[in-house]
């Protein structure tokens, strides 16, 4: 049992058909389940309820806890689902791959734009597709794009291209892409919603 300001809080964790999940015992009055964006199990449970009625708790919703780790884990964006070795070696994959493409793409975007990068690199990005460094004209892509189709990596390096010639997210900057990929509106939200080929 530990104390968090004042209050009685028990934390520990138990297997239940295979799943890993961690039961909060505080002072509150009902049950609460929940799966977590990684696909993790929480349960909150009073301090009192015996051990017996959370665990019947848990098992009569596993159909609904299976269905909602399904679609947390169809959502996660690839950097999230590997782990230690696995990710590097993933990571590695990645850019290898968009070192193949990228050199076609890159030249094929420029000439719709009209304007050339000094640089490109690749670079392991949690929160960004891409960066672009204007004054430099160094632009950086999210290495793990490599996980989605083709068109996600045209969209993310036309948007950084545009920034060459609108350095903000304005009007201008947007009729740029409007002109220079019109279905940025659709690629952007298929990219941004972790939906994978």
């Amino acid at each position: 049992m530990v104390k968090t300001a004042g209050k009685r809080v028990k934390i520990y964790q138990w297997t239940e058909n295979g799943l890993d999940i961690q039961v909060t015992k505080k002072a509150i009055r009902n049950m609460y389940l929940r799966v977590g964006a990684d696909g993790s199990i929480r349960v909150s449970a009073p301090l009192k309820m015996p051990e017996c009625d959370i665990r019947r708790f848990i098992r009569e919703r596993m159909d609904w806890i299976e269905e909602h780790r399904k679609k947390k884990g169809q959502n996660l964006p690839p950097w999230e689902i590997y782990e230690g070795q696995d990710r590097e070696a993933k990571k590695q994959e990645c850019r290898m791959r968009l070192e193949k493409i990228l050199p076609r793409v890159i030249q094929e975007c420029e000439q719709k734009v009209g304007v050339h990068a000094e640089e490109w690199r690749l670079r392991d990005m949690k929160t960004r597709w891409g960066t672009c460094n204007v004054e430099k004209k160094r632009i950086w892509l999210n290495v793990w794009l490599a996980e989605y189709p083709e068109e996600c990596l045209e969209y993310v390096v036309t948007h950084e291209l545009v920034h060459l010639l609108e350095r903000g997210h304005n009007g201008i900057f947007y009729g740029y892409m409007d002109v220079f990929y019109p279905r940025w509106k659709d690629v952007k939200t298929r990219l941004n919603s972790g939906v994978q080929p």
